[in-house]
């Protein structure tokens, strides 16, 4: 006899002291649709039937199995599930195969479906809507699961015609329809029915994906995955799967649920298991789907971005948002954040170096750390990897007191310090980083000078890291001194690529420095740093590597051309951006084409500026308009204000020195876009600078064509810019409260 399902139903609006809580009888119908005779065959709906007709099996369904049916098999197997539910609580029907949607009615297609007249297409369709009119009268839950492909199998232009009708109707090329209004189906006269749910794998107008041959489809993964979650209600867990299948297509396929339940539904309370490790980081991808179907739609498109620009998984990108707690609702904390960590999640997946633990017990605890950062669970891996550290320092001490330590021991074990700072660094704990990059050195260093060389230079990028965040010197001063150390030790000959970006990186950190402290010196430092990588970084070895290199040379150039009288370095900073545009394209990379193209602007305008050539600043502009293309304000709000800005510049020194009143109205534009992204609370500095020279581009409008509102305006922004300075640079702020008074004295004598 087969057991019970369990499943509970709770009343939405009763207290849960007062709740229905008892065992319901579940079964179900799981088709396969696949072996087509003259449509496009499928792979896998054999596969995702068996797999799902086993797991409806395990949680207690009465299941009835239906693989590779024509129309008559098909339509007598749901006259007789239909007769068999009666009694039941719960009906579930899940296909897999083809569907089709005609005249607003949606059809199952048998694998004997013939398209060759509308007449015997129409005839060996199975109608889904009665079918659903029909459970629901019988049976009070109905479950329908539809994983099939949203794209119609038949030829373009197709027609049906169903039987008993007149007239052909087009079938739709989007495959299934959405059902209209707010419940799936017509209301039931059946006075114990709790409602429907309608899930498809993919939403309305878009494929679902049948998966590599041999496997099964994303969708049906994600319900295998997600459906017997105990204690997890059913929407939470069509959520889960939605959040899963969007996931590991990476964004190409959102399934679509449509439910009129009116009571909360849930499975298998007892079906998994409830403690372990492997549980633990089930749980962590679940709480990360949550957290991801929570997600703002700006906050999904901005990481979708750089995911597909960078090259990284989604899983992961979220789960650095989960673990570091940012605000997903204000767009500004992600793009501070994410870019760079899809920078060091890279660098991480190239770090792997699959090397095989001896000690049972930090393999174990390597491989769950995998495991949870393949699953998004980066909180859970962070905990994996801090267990193996201290594993690892319990390991230290063993060899330690043991003279006759072997050499693979001491490595083993810097490797496992490594780790844990590479996935330290991912989530922006650079404290941790650090600290973990000293410990893999100390193991190493005596050791393997190779090995060692590499561990500096990532500690002097964590270093690099919390320097950049610093008001002194010190830390970034470190950085540098690793980084030397570390090319002392590569060898150039052997070791060219690691050679090359150890000076990339330095040439990155004294640019840095440069800005701290307003040091030509560095600059010239960072340059000569950046010229070496470019010995070895070449472009027929790596064409982005060096694209990169030529971008961080063009930085550099522009940072001593813009202190000094002359243009030489401002042009060689234009020839580098130029150069390297010539790889990072927009439609290979183009987050890192939009920013060089700002950078080119900025150096094309203050050349402009240098040599009072209009054409340079007209260049300058063009190069900034192309990077807003990519740069938008709903997905990267604070790269677009920044170039708004630097176009509003641009616009407002040449329509100065042109006398062309619409160019500074067109700067001054700009400026006020930029602000409304920048803000006295989120982003002090940058909205006391915008609005500075937003002061200043007014004032050159009102000095044209007197106007009492641009003068007032200009006020408003001086005295915003004012309070910032007040605090945190009182010379800057003495002169614009002289800009202020200069302002009142005009406002006095216009009417």
């Amino acid at each position: 006899m087969r057991p019970l399902v369990a499943i509970v139903l709770l009343l939405l609006w009763m207290p849960s002291a007062a709740a229905e809580d008892k065992p319901l009888r579940g079964v179900a119908l799981v088709i396969g649709e696949g072996a087509y005779q003259t449509l496009p065959a499928l792979a896998n709906p054999s596969n995702d039937a068996h797999a799902v007709g086993e797991l409806l099996y395990r949680l207690g369904f009465d299941v009835t199995p239906v693989n590779d049916a024509d129309n008559r098999r098909l339509t007598r197997a749901f006259e007789r599930f239909i007769e068999d539910v009666e009694g039941a609580d719960v009906a579930l029907v899940y296909y897999s195969g083809h569907g089709i949607e005609a005249g607003g009615v949606n059809y199952l297609v048998p694998v004997d479906a013939d398209a060759s007249t509308p007449e015997s297409a129409g005839a060996s369709l199975v109608p889904l809507n009665g079918l659903l009119e029909r459970l629901r009268d019988v049976v009070p839950v109905t479950i329908m699961l539809l994983d099939a492909c949203r794209s119609s199998p038949f030829p373009e232009g197709q027609a049906i015609m169903v039987p008993g009708t007149a007239e052909a109707v087009p079938v739709a090329a989007a495959g299934l329809g959405e059902l209209r209004g707010p419940n799936p189906v017509a209301k039931t006269a059946n006075p114990a029915s709790l409602g429907m749910v309608i899930g498809f794998a993919a939403e309305p107008g878009r494929p679902a994906l049948d998966g590599e041959p041999g496997q099964n489809s994303p969708y049906a993964a994600a319900l295998l995955k997600h459906f017997a979650a105990g204690a997890t209600s059913f929407a939470d867990i069509m959520t889960m799967v939605t959040e899963e299948v969007y996931l590991k297509t990476r964004a190409q396929q959102l399934p679509w649920t449509n439910s009129s339940l009116r009571r909360v539904l849930y499975f298998g309370e007892n079906a998994e298991q409830a403690g372990g490790d492997d549980a633990l980081i089930r749980d962590g991808r679940r709480a990360l789907l949550m957290t991801i179907a929570n997600a703002p739609e700006a906050t999904r498109r901005y990481v979708e971005t750089v995911a597909g620009s960078e090259g990284v998984p989604l899983d992961a990108l979220y789960g650095m948002l989960k673990v570091l707690g940012i605000d997903t609702a204000d767009p500004g904390q992600i793009e501070a954040q994410l870019k760079a960590g899809a920078d060091r999640l890279k660098t991480l997946m190239a770090s792997r170096t699959g090397a095989v633990q001896s000690d049972p017990e930090l393999a174990r605890l390597a491989g769950l750390a995998e495991r949870a950062e393949t699953e998004g669970a980066i909180d859970v891996a962070l905990k994996f990897r801090a267990e193996a550290s201290a594993r690892a320092g319990t390991l230290e001490a063993e060899v330690d007191a043991n003279e006759a330590n072997l050499k693979a021991d001491r490595l083993e074990i810097g490797e496992t310090y490594a780790e844990h700072a590479r996935i330290a660094a991912l989530n922006f704990d650079t404290a941790t980083a650090i600290e973990m990059w000293r410990k893999a050195i100390g193991q190493v260093e005596d050791r393997d000078d190779v090995l060692a060389a590499g561990y500096r230079n990532n500690l002097a990028v964590a270093l690099m890291e919390a320097g950049s965040h610093e008001t002194g010197t010190a830390t970034l001063e470190d950085s540098v001194a690793a980084l030397q150390l570390a090319l002392k030790t590569f060898d150039r000959g052997s070791a060219p690529l690691d050679w090359a970006r150890t000076q990339s990186n330095l040439g990155n950190v004294l640019q840095i420095l440069g800005d701290r402290e307003s040091d030509r010196s560095r600059y010239e430092a960072a340059a000569e740093a950046h010229l070496a990588a470019l010995e070895e970084l070449t472009r027929d070895r790596g064409p982005l590597d060096w694209a990169t290199a030529e971008n961080n040379l063009g930085n550099a150039y522009a940072r001593i051309g813009e202190n000094e009288e002359g243009t030489e370095n401002l042009e060689r900073a234009i020839e580098a951006f130029q150069a390297a545009l010539e790889e990072r394209t927009r439609e290979r990379v183009p987050l890192d084409w939009a920013a060089t193209n700002d950078n080119l602007g900025s150096a094309l305008s203050s050349l402009g500026g240098r040599t009072s050539n209009p054409d340079l600043f007209q260049k300058g502009i063009a190069a900034f308009r192309a990077s807003l293309e990519v740069r938008n304000r709903q997905t990267a709000p604070l790269d677009w204000a920044q170039t708004q800005r630097n176009l509003g510049l641009a616009l407002k020194t040449l329509g100065v020195g042109m006398d062309d009143l619409d160019l500074i109205r067109e700067g001054a534009d700009a400026y006020r876009a930029a602000l409304q992204v920048f803000s006295a609370e989120k982003t002090p500095e940058d909205w006391a600078r915008t609005n500075a020279i937003f002061g200043f581009a007014l004032m050159e409008i009102a000095r044209r064509e007197p106007d009492r509102a641009v003068l007032e305006e200009a006020r408003a922004a001086f005295d915003a810019a004012y309070k910032v300075y007040e605090q945190a640079d009182p010379e800057t702020a003495d002169y614009l409260a002289g800009r202020i008074d200069e302002i009142d004295a005009a406002l006095a004598n216009t009417p």
